[in-house]
C-alpha cells in the first residue's frame, strides 16, 4: 500500500515524462533529486515492512504462549480426572470390602443372640428348680441329713445361676460390641457412597468447553492454589483415601503439627509413642513431655500438649499393644479421657476394657502426669518417676511404665529390671518388654 502511494506521489510531481513515457531524448535520464525522492520512498517502504514484521513475530510468539498454556491446562484436566478415576476406583474396593466384613458382622450377632436365648432358657429351667426346693422347704420339716442335702442343693444351683449370670453378661457385652461395629461400618459405607458420588460429580466438573479456557484455567488454578484445609486427626487422613505415613494435621483450634498416622481398613490411627530399639532416651523432664521428643519415623514421644488438642474434639479410643521378647502380643483398647495442662494432663479411663491385656492405667479414676521435675503421683513418699525413670501416668509405682528405659535384653539384676519397660498385669512388675505402642483414634469412625 505504501509503495503503491509513493508511485503516485512520484507520478504527481515529474509526470509521465521523466518516466520514459516522451519520446524525446533529454528527459531519457532522472535527475538527481528524482532519485532521491525514489530513494527516500524506498528506504521509507523498507522501514515499514520491517516494522511490520516485528509486529507479527510478536503475535506469532502471544500466539505460541496461549496454545502452550491450552497444552499445560489440557494436561492438568486429564491428569485431574485420570486421579478422580482412580480415586472412585479404590472407594468402591473399599467400600466392597466393608459390606462384606458388615455381612460377617451381622451373622456373629445372630449367632450370638441365639446363644443369649439358649443361655436365657438354660436360667429359667435353674429358676424353676430353686422355687422347687423352697417350696418344699417350706412345706417339709427335713431332718439334719435332709436339711444338708438340700442346702447343697440350693448351693449348687446358685453357683450355676451366678455362671450362667455371668456368661449372659459376657455374651451382652459381645453383642453390645458387635452391634457397635456394625454401626461404625455402616458409617463408614455411607461416607463411602457419598465420595463415590462427589468423585463422580468432581469428574463431570473437569470438563470445560474450550471456549474460553484462558479464564476458567486461571480462575480455577487461583482458586487450587489457595489454602487447603488439613486433616484434624489420622482418621481425617484415613477418610481422605491415604496410606500409612506422617503427616501434617491441625486439630481444632490448634497450630499445626507432623503426626504418623497408622492406616488400617476400618479407621486411621494417631500414633502417641512408640519403642521399638531404645534408640530415643525417653529420661526426660516435663517440657519434654509436654511438647513431644524423637523421631516420628522410629522412637517418639507425640508430646501430651498435642494428644490433648487431638483429644480434646470429641470422645476417643486409646490402643496399646505389647510385645514381649518371645515375640508375644497383646493388646487393650478402652475410651479415654485426657485433662488439659491445668489438669496435668490427668488420664481418666472410661470401660469396658476391650482385648486380652488387662488393665494397668488405674482404677478409671484421674491420674496426673510425673516426671522427675513434677512429682504428681499418689506415693507420698516415693518420686516414681525418679525411681524408676521416665514419665508416666503413676498412681502408685509398681503398676505400669511403658517410657521406662529400654533393654535389649533382659538384665540380671532386679534393681536394675525395675527401671525398664513394664506392664504388671500381664509380665510381671520386672520384665523389661520388647516394644510398645500408644495410638488414638476417635470413638465414632465416620
Amino acid at each position: 500500500m505504501k509503495l503503491y502511494s509513493i508511485f503516485l506521489l512520484l507520478v504527481t510531481l515529474n509526470g509521465a515524462e521523466s518516466w520514459g513515457l516522451s519520446p524525446e531524448k533529454k528527459n531519457q535520464y532522472a535527475s538527481w533529486d528524482e532519485m532521491n525522492l525514489i530513494a527516500h520512498g524506498l528506504l521509507q517502504l523498507g522501514h515499514g515492512l520491517k516494522e511490520h514484521v516485528d509486529k507479527t513475530k510478536i503475535h506469532l510468539r502471544e500466539i505460541t504462549g496461549k496454545l502452550n498454556q491450552h497444552n499445560v491446562s489440557m494436561a492438568a484436566l486429564l491428569n485431574n480426572a485420570k486421579e478422580f478415576r482412580d480415586s472412585a476406583d479404590v472407594l468402591k474396593d473399599r467400600m466392597q470390602k466393608l459390606e462384606q466384613r458388615d455381612k460377617q458382622l451381622q451373622d456373629l450377632t445372630l449367632l450370638l443372640r441365639e446363644k443369649l436365648q439358649g443361655v436365657s432358657k438354660d436360667r429359667a429351667v435353674l429358676d424353676s428348680r430353686l422355687q422347687n426346693i423352697e417350696e418344699k422347704l417350706r412345706h417339709f420339716e427335713p431332718s439334719n441329713n435332709d436339711n444338708i442335702s438340700a442346702k447343697e442343693d440350693v448351693q449348687s444351683i446358685q453357683s450355676q445361676m451366678e455362671i450362667q449370670s455371668k456368661r449372659i453378661s459376657e455374651l451382652l457385652e459381645k453383642i453390645k460390641f458387635q452391634q457397635y461395629k456394625l454401626d461404625k461400618q455402616n458409617l463408614q459405607i455411607k461416607n463411602i457412597q457419598s465420595k463415590i458420588q462427589r468423585s463422580k460429580v468432581e469428574s463431570q466438573y473437569w470438563r470445560p468447553s474450550l471456549q474460553g479456557n484462558d479464564d476458567w484455567f486461571e480462575k480455577n488454578s487461583s482458586h487450587n492454589s489457595g489454602k487447603k484445609k488439613l486433616p484434624s486427626d489420622c482418621h481425617a487422613v484415613f477418610l481422605n483415601g491415604e496410606k500409612s505415613g506422617i503427616f501434617k494435621i491441625q486439630p481444632a483450634n490448634a497450630q499445626p503439627f507432623e503426626v504418623y498416622c497408622e492406616i488400617t481398613a476400618e479407621a486411621g490411627w494417631t500414633f502417641v509413642q512408640r519403642r521399638i530399639d531404645g534408640s530415643v532416651d525417653f529420661d526426660q523432664l516435663w517440657e519434654s513431655y509436654k511438647n513431644g521428643f524423637g523421631n516420628l519415623s522410629g522412637e517418639f514421644w507425640l508430646g501430651l500438649s498435642k494428644m490433648h488438642q487431638i483429644a480434646e474434639q470429641g470422645p476417643y479410643i486409646m490402643h496399646i499393644e505389647l510385645q514381649d521378647w518371645e515375640g508375644s502380643i497383646q493388646y487393650m483398647e478402652v475410651h479415654f479421657h485426657l485433662g488439659g495442662p491445668d489438669k496435668a494432663y490427668a488420664l481418666q479411663l472410661h470401660g469396658p476394657v476391650i482385648g486380652d491385656l488387662k488393665n494397668a492405667l488405674g482404677e478409671f479414676q484421674q491420674q496426673a502426669f510425673s516426671t522427675q521435675d513434677r512429682d504428681q503421683d499418689l506415693q507420698s513418699d516415693v518420686n516414681c518417676a525418679k525411681l524408676l525413670s521416665g514419665g508416666w501416668w503413676f498412681s502408685t509405682c509398681g503398676k505400669s511404665n511403658l517410657n521406662g528405659k529400654y533393654f535389649h535384653s533382659i538384665p540380671r539384676q532386679r534393681s536394675e529390671r525395675k527401671q525398664g519397660i513394664f506392664w504388671k498385669t500381664w509380665k510381671g512388675r520386672h520384665y523389661p518388654l520388647k516394644s510398645t505402642v500408644i495410638k488414638i483414634r476417635p470413638l465414632e469412625t465416620e
